[in-house]
C-alpha cells in the first residue's frame, strides 16, 4: 500500500511540473494564429549552428545548453490596450515554482524576469511584459546555472543580466 501511495505522489508531482510547462505552451498556442501577434520560435538545433568554429568554446557550450527560445509579442497598439500578458499568464502559472530575478514597473506596464530552478540548474527563463504599452512573452528553455547565464549575457551584451553571478555567490552560506 505504501508503494502505491509513493508512486501516486511521484506521478502527481511529475504531472504538476509538466502542467506548468504546458501553461506557457498553451499561452503561445492561444495567440499563435491570431492577427496582430507575432511569434518567433528558435530551436535548439538552430541555436547550435551559432556555436560553430568561430565561437569561443565556453560560449559554444552555453549555446548548446539552450533548448529553445520563443517570443510572443503584440504588434497592434489597439490590441495592447486591451491585453495584459503579465496578469493573464501569472493567473495560470503556479508562481511558487518560479523565482523572480527582476521587476520593472513603468506606468501601467509591468515586466518580470522569472527563472525556474532546481538546485543550481535553471531550466526555464521567462520574461513577461504586460500592460497597455507593451505585451511580450519570452520563454527560454535551457540547462544553466546563474554563472553560465551571466557569461552568456556578457557575451551577447544583455546588460540587465550582468550581475547574476554575484547573486549566486550571495545566496551561498558564508
Amino acid at each position: 500500500m505504501k508503494k502505491i501511495i509513493s508512486i501516486s505522489i511521484v506521478l502527481l508531482m511529475v504531472a504538476s511540473a509538466e502542467a506548468q510547462t504546458n501553461a506557457v505552451d498553451e499561452f503561445f498556442n492561444k495567440y499563435s494564429e491570431r492577427d496582430g501577434f507575432t511569434i518567433v520560435t528558435i530551436s535548439g538545433k538552430l541555436l547550435g549552428l551559432f556555436s560553430g568554429k568561430n565561437a569561443k568554446s565556453e560560449t559554444s557550450e552555453l549555446i548548446n545548453n539552450l533548448s529553445s527560445i520563443r517570443i510572443l509579442s503584440v504588434n497592434d497598439s489597439l490590441l495592447n490596450m486591451n491585453l495584459n500578458f503579465y496578469k493573464e499568464l501569472t493567473g495560470r502559472l503556479n508562481m511558487s515554482v518560479y523565482e523572480e530575478l527582476m521587476a520593472v514597473k513603468e506606468g501601467k506596464d509591468e515586466t518580470r524576469f522569472l527563472i525556474r530552478q532546481k538546485g543550481d540548474r535553471i531550466s526555464e527563463l521567462l520574461l513577461i511584459t504586460g500592460g497597455p504599452g507593451d505585451n511580450t512573452l519570452i520563454s527560454i528553455r535551457c540547462d544553466f546555472d546563474l554563472k553560465s547565464l551571466s557569461q552568456l549575457s556578457d557575451e551577447f551584451g544583455i546588460e540587465c543580466l550582468e550581475d547574476l553571478e554575484k547573486m549566486e555567490n550571495e545566496e551561498k552560506p558564508r
